[in-house]
């Protein structure tokens, strides 16, 4: 998995032209860096099951301030959520523990054995082709890190293998309820080591049928309890 780890430069705001970014003081002599990497299938698997878990009126693909953020997280990774198409711009606000690490899924589509044509497949094959096909339709994906942009966003984009998912009834997906075979593509970056305070991580991209996302998370990092 490529990794890059960027350390700002001591009294500059930003570390420019990187994949990452912290911000740096002339008193903070040994910041630590912000780790940004392309996410792996399995992440990318688990972010899908979790996203796909809820119905529509709870999803937190549907939450406009981040009120839903944290329905169903895990304690090592904090999945980020889509946007419907079309929601115009978004910002959400969360808080999450030091430590923990950020799934951001800049852009994707799913294919499944559960909805309708350009978003069926019947087998693996057909589930990756049709995954590939949409994918490769979208345009203008970006992200960026506390206001400095991700650099070579295509590099971040894989495939999933075939793998099982249940999906609610009312889910966001408009598919039919039950166990279903899906396969992801699209990018996906995963943040870590971001240090205490605030920051800010922003995302989107544009799809075929030219509808957009848009989505910025503002995250307060909180210190981790400390053990007794």
């Amino acid at each position: 998995m490529s990794r890059i780890r960027l350390v700002p430069v001591v009294g500059l705001a930003f570390v420019l032209m990187a994949t990452g970014v912290m911000t740096a003081t002339a008193q903070d002599a040994t910041p630590t860096p912000v780790t940004v990497e392309k996410s792996d299938a399995n992440e990318v698997i688990a972010w899908f099951q979790w996203v796909s878990s809820f119905p529509a009126v709870i999803n937190p693909g549907a939450d406009a301030t981040g009120a839903a953020a944290g329905l169903g997280q895990r304690s090592s990774a904090f999945f980020l959520a889509p946007s419907y198409v079309g929601a115009g711009a978004i910002t959400r606000s969360t808080t999450i523990v030091e430590g923990t690490k950020v799934i951001v899924p800049i852009i994707a589509v799913d294919c499944s054995t559960a909805e309708a044509d350009p978003f069926h497949g019947t087998d693996a094959a057909s589930l990756a082709s049709c995954a590939t096909t949409n994918a490769d339709a979208i345009t203008a994906a970006h992200a960026s890190v506390d206001g400095t942009d991700v650099a070579d966003v295509a590099s971040y984009r894989l495939q999933t293998p075939v793998f099982n998912v249940v999906l609610p009834g009312d889910n966001i997906l408009n598919a039919t309820p039950g166990p279903a075979s899906a396969v992801v593509d699209g990018a996906f970056a995963t943040v870590s080591d971001l240090t205490v305070g605030d920051h800010t991580i922003s995302y989107g991209g544009t799809y075929q049928s030219g509808g957009a996302i848009d989505i910025t998370y503002n995250i307060t990092v909180v210190a981790a309890p400390v053990s007794s």
